[in-house]
């Protein structure tokens, strides 16, 4: 990830470049600006992901910058930074597109966790674009395959993507329509192709994946019934406890105690 500080104060630059844990903010380069003509210039030059941009700037206002931004480059998230009195001035930053904004002086610890949600937030969206694009792309073979019958299209592929997907999301709501949409087709049509690849429905393939997920993370033992729960995806604890007894015959805190068992035993052997 690159990031644009645009800040016609060195020192408050310096502050920052300094006071930011930038490995652990998940940014790779950081560009430095000090007007907005520099901030342009570099925009056109390189690829930025994230702006930290000051609403009062020598050679015009942020605010109108941040239009200029929105409008030329849609996929680039802006930060504010603002003093006390520009409240107001940071409100309208928002209505503009602004993802957020730090109140100067800036606390570098706070800077660095707002980072962290925008990297997640794009992260999330390069994903979603990366799925979109593979499913437009699949829509047209699958329309060439119409036209000529002597081509084909790698419906396996798909289901690949599609599983693959599932493996990355195990903790979220997953749900049919959802992953359809995100992958340009309709959920009717994903279930009945999931089903004739694999041989099973896509819940029970989900459910199937979250079990053995929990397992694996119980056999670790680095983690909470409670909280193994949480990661496969299940907020009702009962709930998961009775998906994992049907799955494997007994409880979470039994499976816990027979893989004891088995350790002590080998341990012995």
């Amino acid at each position: 990830m690159n990031l644009l500080i645009v800040e016609d104060e060195k020192e408050i630059i310096n502050g920052i470049m300094a006071g930011v844990d930038w490995e652990e903010a998940g940014i790779d380069t950081v560009c430095q600006a000090t007007s907005l003509e520099v901030a342009v210039r570099q925009l056109d030059a390189v690829r930025v992901d994230i702006v930290l941009c000051d609403i009062e700037l020598p050679d015009g206002s942020g605010l109108d910058f941040l239009e200029w931004l929105k409008g030329k480059y849609p996929g680039t998230v802006s930060l504010i930074m603002t003093c006390h009195e520009e409240f107001d001035y940071a409100k309208r930053a928002v209505s503009l597109g602004c993802r957020d904004f730090i109140v100067k002086p800036i606390i570098y610890g706070e800077l660095e966790e707002k980072l962290r949600g925008v990297k997640r937030e794009i992260a999330a969206r390069q994903e979603n674009d990366r799925y979109q694009a593979f499913g437009r792309e699949w829509m047209k073979q699958i329309s060439k395959e119409q036209e000529s019958p002597l081509s084909t299209v790698n419906k396996k592929e798909l289901i690949c993507q599609v599983k693959a997907y599932i493996t990355l999301h195990l903790k979220e709501d997953l749900r049919v329509e959802q992953m359809a949409k995100r992958f340009c087709i309709s959920a009717d049509y994903l279930s009945k192709l999931f089903k004739r690849e694999e041989g099973t429905g896509i819940g029970d393939y989900i459910v199937e994946e979250r079990m053995f997920l929990a397992a694996e993370l119980m056999k670790a033992g680095h983690a909470s019934v409670s909280r193994i729960a949480y990661e496969c995806g299940y907020d009702n604890y009962s709930y998961f406890t009775k998906v994992f007894k049907k799955r494997y015959g007994m409880t979470p805190r039994e499976f816990i105690q027979d893989e004891g068992s088995r350790e002590n035993g080998n341990l012995q052997d």
